[in-house]
């Protein structure tokens, strides 16, 4: 095996599809591998003698991964969040990992935006209606955005959008933030934002948007409590990760009409279908918050350029570990 710290050219291997621009430069100075997510036994196969691996949200590392590629300098993950991660064996060997949070979150927020249009006007009923030569109006009546309270929980690059782009509904915006301080408070308030704790939020809020990463703290924080302190008839769109709201909660809630419908960029379980598609008061996208042809292009970009950057021995922005 030829070692990595002589090879003229750094290997990447990609495993989730990216922008093709992006592979195209990858191409140029690097040896690029293709292969979308292989099973775990081929995985470990390909990772053996790469320098770089490239993801985004449909592949796992585990930790065997780190411990059979011993020439893995760098993890790239093409997007925000990096819980298909393991942090604590990519740090025992030694490999950088870094994000790219930023590139996806106006794509997100637009998603977020088109979710709760979508549950509240129930838009996808009807498309699936008309599909199967069904026209009933009656059955598809649903309520505005406009003049509702809309309660984004994380106010953070992506829920800050949401709230700019809700704005042109004139919704009143409620919001929570990990850091519930004064100078926020205010600052946000100028903005036409309240910040208030998650109970208000849930109790005052005609939608609930969820906007935080997946931490041990966020870990199923919308379960069956939360969701029976929403507002009666009140909305729940989930865009963050799937693990923040417990979903065999949601389903009961949702069956004996504790909430009024709920849509899902995210899930528990990606890959697989959810009992929720039983329902007809439930919008759900298979997580392509951040597929959209811009944000895909300039997200590749910045992974290619941060790339090169690292192996350079430079300080790559959102470096994880």
């Amino acid at each position: 095996m030829e070692d990595s710290a002589v090879r003229a050219r750094p290997k990447v291997l990609v495993l989730d599809p990216i922008h093709a621009e992006a592979v195209d430069r990858m191409r140029a100075g690097f040896d690029v591998v293709v292969h979308l997510q292989p099973p775990p036994d081929v995985l470990l196969d390909l990772v053996s003698d790469v320098d770089v691996v490239v993801l985004r949200s449909g592949a796992r590392l585990p930790a065997e991964v780190f411990e059979r590629a011993r020439s893995l300098k760098l993890v790239a993950r093409a997007g925000s969040g990096v819980d298909n991660i393991d942090l604590d064996a990519a740090r025992r060997a030694g490999v950088q990992v870094f994000n790219v949070p930023g590139g996806s979150a106006g794509a997100v927020a637009e998603l977020a935006i088109g979710l709760m249009l979508s549950v509240m006007r129930r838009i996808s009923l009807a498309d699936r209606q008309v599909r199967a030569d069904v026209w009933n109006k009656a059955a598809l009546e649903g309520d505005e955005l406009a003049g509702k309270t809309l309660g984004v929980v994380g106010f953070g690059n992506i829920g800050s959008r949401i709230a700019r782009i809700a704005s042109g509904f004139s919704p009143r915006i409620l919001a929570t933030a990990e850091h519930l301080s004064e100078s926020r408070r205010i600052e946000l308030a100028d903005r036409g934002v309240d910040l208030v704790a998650l109970p208000r939020l849930l109790e005052e809020s005609d939608v609930v948007c969820v906007v935080v990463p997946l931490t041990g703290r966020t870990r199923s924080m919308i379960g069956t409590a939360e969701l029976k302190a929403m507002k009666p008839g009140a909305y729940l769109v989930n865009i963050s990760r799937g693990g923040v709201v417990d979903e065999t909660a949601l389903l009961t809630a949702l069956r004996d009409g504790v909430i009024r419908g709920a849509a899902l960029d995210v899930h528990v379980s990606e890959g697989t279908t959810s009992p929720l598609a039983e329902l007809d008061n439930v919008v759900l996208t298979p997580h392509i918050g951040a597929m959209s042809a811009d944000a895909q292009r300039a997200i590749g970009h910045v992974v290619v350029d941060s790339v090169v950057l690292a192996l350079a021995g430079g300080a790559v922005p959102n470096r994880v570990c």
